[in-house]
């Protein structure tokens, strides 16, 4: 393998588990102080806070465990690029948050690139656990949830659009 098939193969896994450790990491910071996210959320004048700070972690963990395993990447990649303009717009506007807004900014571009192009190799992608991908395998046909990459790939085979 060359040095450029190499980082086409492993690059894509390496930045989906780049691209997400911020998450996971926050969704941590969550998870030991969640009293404290919640009066924060409650302070900022977010409705309903612990469920808000519940919601959060969702997304967060759910979104970045899409990202990085390839299931249905897209997916978690949108959730996740929603969360950060909402949380953009409570939270890093005004003075002093041009960096942190701009941060999320650069995310949003790398969550984009998954959105639009998928998980890429060394994806788990093919082996979809949703109940729709799962009932097209086992009765021999193909996926039709129109989100894992197969379905898109099929889809695209089918009409002659790109995946």
């Amino acid at each position: 393998m060359t040095q450029h098939s190499t980082v086409a193969h492993y690059g894509p896994l390496v930045g989906r588990v780049l691209l997400v450790l911020l998450f996971l990491v926050s969704a941590y910071g969550i998870l030991t102080n969640f009293s404290g996210t919640a009066g924060f959320y409650a302070s900022v004048g977010i409705p309903l806070a612990t469920a808000a700070a519940v919601l959060v972690l969702i997304i967060k963990i759910g979104g970045s465990l899409m990202v990085a395993t390839g299931i249905h990447a897209r997916l978690g990649a949108w959730a996740l690029i929603v969360f950060i303009i909402l949380a953009t717009l409570v939270a890093h506007i005004g003075e002093g948050q041009l960096i942190n807004a701009l941060k999320n900014v650069s995310i949003i571009g790398g969550l984009l690139l998954v959105a639009v192009n998928g998980a890429g190799p060394l994806s788990l992608g093919h082996k979809c656990p949703c109940p729709m991908c799962k009932k097209a395998s086992t009765a021999g046909g193909a996926c039709n949830c129109g989100v894992c990459d197969e379905c898109r790939a099929a889809r695209a085979a089918n009409t002659g659009e790109t995946a």
